[in-house]
């Protein structure tokens, strides 16, 4: 009953665009989640941007900007937890990173870290712009930015 819910959500509930996102975003997942597993970091840390250090970063941005940004974010988020691989925050941030790019909107990659008591050292990205964080928002506050990559 549940496959059934998802299938009439898809074709009957959403909106022409969020299905082609999501047709394009699926894959993508799939793409940067083999790069992040077979590639050094060094060869696809280009789709993030320019590294600005550890720096924390906001740019500037119109409404439209994040309002598509934030469409952007649950699209990847959407397209996220259907992967039957594992497409965590590096992965979602990387395909989050290539549509911003696509439709011109400048963006911050954070990277950071934690030490968590019980599972040792922990890491995450997370993508905003402006003051919106649209990508990785869970829990961001509580890591330490250790890289930051921009592209405007």
């Amino acid at each position: 009953m549940a496959v059934l819910n998802k299938l009439q959500t898809f074709f009957i509930k959403m909106s022409l665009r969020k299905k082609l996102w999501f047709i394009l975003m699926w894959p993508m997942t799939g793409l940067f989640r083999l790069a992040v597993v077979v590639l050094p970091f060094r060869w696809y840390r280009g789709v993030l941007g320019q590294h600005w250090g550890n720096t924390e970063l906001c740019v500037l941005t119109s409404d439209r900007q994040l309002q598509r940004a934030w469409q952007i974010g649950r699209a990847v988020e959407l397209a996220a937890r259907f992967t039957p691989w594992e497409s965590k925050c590096l992965v979602q941030a990387l395909v989050g990173a290539c549509w911003c790019r696509l439709y011109g909107i400048p963006y911050v990659v954070h990277l950071g870290v934690r030490k968590d008591e019980a599972e040792g050292m922990k890491a995450h990205a997370w993508l905003c712009t402006g003051k919106l964080v649209f990508s990785g928002r869970e829990g961001h506050r509580s890591f330490t930015i250790v890289s930051t990559f921009l592209h405007l």
